[in-house]
């Protein structure tokens, strides 16, 4: 900072820059391991499915609003706006030929960057405006719906501007997550690092594929928006309930993974470092253990919900098949692998039916959540990093930015050809004779 306060503009610059990334090597793969990052992260899905398991909160498809908090709630509206709406706008192009990833994922994850910002500020725009009507610890359900519906307009680009409210919420948050009381505030810092970890939630559209990291990544969205106060913790220093918690589990949980399945289907994404039939799932892990967590409540208790029920498709199939997020993420499984027995296209999930309950399943899957996610380096090594979800290491190196065109258009000229092609054609044209000219930038 310059003398008497004021800011030069390399300074704004680094106030405003994006996320970063700081895993590269081994050296900051270990960094990252024994990293506050990583452990409050872990520490965070693991309150989601505790809340889950013993919250008086039950989930309702019918109701799914309910419980949440009004800047919850907007995103809740958000993701039923983009499942509801974008695949239908932007149907995939049924004459690509590849086995995996249509190319109109490309034009869906651009209106994702495009929006992005309107739904984060719609989100904290219901937070600031509706947080101070709670009752008993609610919020009324006209208030919900009426931020659901704000978190609706925003994923269809028809949300207003920002507001000095979201200004606000934006200000105190960037105030409260650096140690440098000094620092000047800018509201962009926050929004930016939120649009980055959203950005990532969503699989590569460069890729086009989908893993447990870009699941990771949505997460790392709610931790940061739980650390905002956006659960509707007050003050926001405290850890949320399980009960503002168990809602954003399982309400926020089914519709985000509504979002997946239908980009994962119509869009052929890959799925990202899959083992396979040896794997939970192609894409998916957290959302089995915060399942196993739900089968804990004492609300089920009257059920007879075992691990093995998963094999039970009338089950699967009735209103309680509908509520369960463990038996959700089943019966999708053997929607898309009907006819194959379930034991071979899902032996990991079938051994782990013949657990004796539920608290083994969900200790068995947060073991794996960590050890095969997070500690993972092809799965961490593109998060990124910014003050709410921080690293505290200097990473191996900068982040390399990739060209912006394969070919120098000053050397080759725009309308090129093969050099075999030029005898045929009988055109006289300079040909670079080097690889290094032909790729030169």
């Amino acid at each position: 900072m310059s003398s008497g306060g004021e800011i030069n503009k390399n300074e704004q610059n680094d106030m405003t820059s994006p996320p970063r990334r700081y895993i590269f090597t081994h050296d900051d793969m270990e960094h990252f391991k024994a990293s506050h990052a990583k452990r409050d992260l872990l520490l965070f899905v693991t309150a989601l499915g505790r809340s889950a398991a013993m919250a008086s909160y039950t989930f309702d498809p019918l109701n799914p609003l309910l419980g949440l908090s009004p800047g919850m709630a907007s995103l809740y509206g958000s993701l039923r706006g983009i499942a509801n709406c974008w695949l239908q706008e932007l149907p995939p192009d049924e004459t690509a030929r590849a086995r995996f990833g249509n190319p109109v994922f490309k034009i869906w994850h651009a209106r994702l960057l495009e929006r992005s910002r309107a739904i984060i500020e719609s989100i904290m725009e219901c937070h600031v405006k509706y947080l101070p009507e709670v009752q008993n610890g609610k919020w009324n359900m006209d208030v919900l719906n009426q931020c659901s519906e704000a978190g609706k307009r925003a994923a269809a680009g028809t949300a207003s501007t920002t507001t000095a409210a979201t200004t606000a919420v934006a200000d105190q948050a960037v105030l409260e997550s650096t140690t440098d009381s000094t620092a000047p505030v800018h509201q962009n810092r926050v929004i930016l690092e939120l649009q980055a970890y959203f950005h990532h939630s969503f699989g590569h559209d460069i890729r086009l594929d989908y893993g447990t990291g870009h699941e990771c990544s949505f997460y790392v969205f709610l931790y940061s928006l739980c650390k905002i106060g956006i659960f509707g913790n007050v003050p926001k220093t405290l850890a949320p309930s399980h009960d503002l918690m168990a809602p954003v589990a399982l309400a926020i949980t089914s519709q985000y993974l509504e979002v997946c399945r239908g980009i994962q289907t119509q869009y052929m994404l890959e799925p990202a470092g899959s083992h396979g039939v040896w794997g939970l799932d192609d894409y998916h892990c957290i959302p089995f253990y915060i399942g196993a967590c739900q089968m804990q409540n004492d609300t089920y208790n009257d059920r007879d919900f075992t691990p093995s029920s998963i094999h039970n498709d009338n089950l699967l199939k009735s209103d309680d098949g509908m509520r369960m997020l463990y038996f959700q993420c089943i019966r999708y499984i053997k929607s898309l692998k009907k006819g194959v027995p379930f034991f071979e296209s899902s032996p990991m999930l079938d051994d782990i039916s013949n657990l004796n309950n539920w608290s083994k399943v969900s200790g068995g899957l947060l073991r794996l959540f960590e050890g095969e996610v997070l500690d993972k380096k092809p799965v961490v090594q593109h998060f990124v990093f910014g003050d709410i979800f921080k690293a505290t290491w200097e990473p191996s190196r900068s982040e390399k930015e990739a060209p912006s065109s394969v070919f120098n258009e000053a050397v080759l000229g725009v309308n090129s050809v093969a050099p075999w092609a030029l005898k045929r054609s009988g055109e006289e044209r300079h040909v670079p004779s080097t690889g290094k000219d032909l790729y030169s930038l």
